[in-house]
């Protein structure tokens, strides 16, 4: 398949993604699959397959298993509270898919590893991922703590409710732009963007194009406080010995799930660092 028709499918086809992966507990139709990526629902399913070497069915229940691991390493964690948040209807059919997948019980899963706080940044898992351009609303925040970002993106929300452009909402996108550890609290700048399907926006708004290519991925569970360790193992760690180089485009966060609406302990954050191409 020629390069650039590729990447305008994975483009179309992240949307279909994104919207999956944000309602694991309760997946969307296939109507609302295909709408997401602009295609036939008569084509929707042999694309997909195509795109991802998995059925849409096989994606769910591997996205479903791989967050489930995560959480039941939260301390405290449910077996029960883990089987509704991911949408089986029973714990007893979570737990079924879950040996089917892992080999063990939920029960034997968390005991056979440490606990998320325990388990530092040398065990997570970083993935290389392709996306499509992804076209945000931003509102830039300056000199203050990258903390406390709920106001800056509520500037953002409402903006987007005025507009009648919130239906369209397909993502929350973050955007550190400075290191915090390097940069005094006064001169640190963020972005905190939705991406809305608009490509203009009156000042102080912005938009931003986040540029279609690989990224290194790494997802993040639980309290936005660990977000900044993470991104520096991404960044400090992994793509030091990847072999890789970062592209020309700051480290960005998507955030999967609405934290007004999510227990802290279920939150999901990916964390996305743009690499340049493989040299020919």
């Amino acid at each position: 398949m020629n390069e650039d028709m590729f990447d305008r499918w994975w483009c179309r086809f992240e949307r279909a993604a994104s919207l999956l992966s944000g309602r694991l507990d309760d997946p969307p139709s296939l109507a609302e699959l295909a709408s997401a990526a602009a295609v036939s629902p008569f084509h929707f399913h042999r694309i997909w397959r195509a795109l991802t070497s998995e059925t849409v069915g096989q994606t769910i229940l591997r996205l479903r298993m791989e967050a489930s691991q995560e959480l039941l390493l939260v301390e405290g964690a449910k077996v029960t509270e883990t089987a509704t948040a991911l949408g089986f209807g029973t714990p007893q059919s979570f737990a079924r898919a879950f040996r089917r997948h892992t080999g063990l019980t939920p029960s034997e899963h968390r005991s056979s590893q440490p606990s998320v706080a325990e388990k530092g940044t040398r065990d997570m898992k970083v993935s290389i991922d392709r996306r499509g351009e992804i076209v945000v609303v931003a509102l830039r925040r300056e000199g203050k703590p990258y903390t406390e970002l709920n106001a800056t993106f509520a500037r953002v929300w409402s903006w987007a409710e005025a507009t009648d452009t919130l239906k369209d909402l397909n993502g929350i996108y973050g955007i550190p732009l400075d290191d915090p550890a390097t940069v005094a609290d006064e001169e640190l700048r963020y972005d905190a963007g939705l991406a809305l399907g608009v490509t203009s926006a009156p000042e102080p708004f912005r938009v931003l194009r986040l540029p279609a290519g690989e990224y290194a991925c790494l997802r993040h569970f639980g309290s936005y406080d660990g977000l900044e360790a993470a991104t520096q193992h991404v960044v400090g760690e992994w793509l030091l010995s990847s072999g890789r180089e970062p592209a020309d485009f700051p480290t960005f966060h998507n955030f999967i799930n609405d934290p007004d609406q999510t227990p802290v302990d279920e939150l999901m954050t990916d964390i996305l660092v743009p690499l340049k191409g493989r040299p020919v």
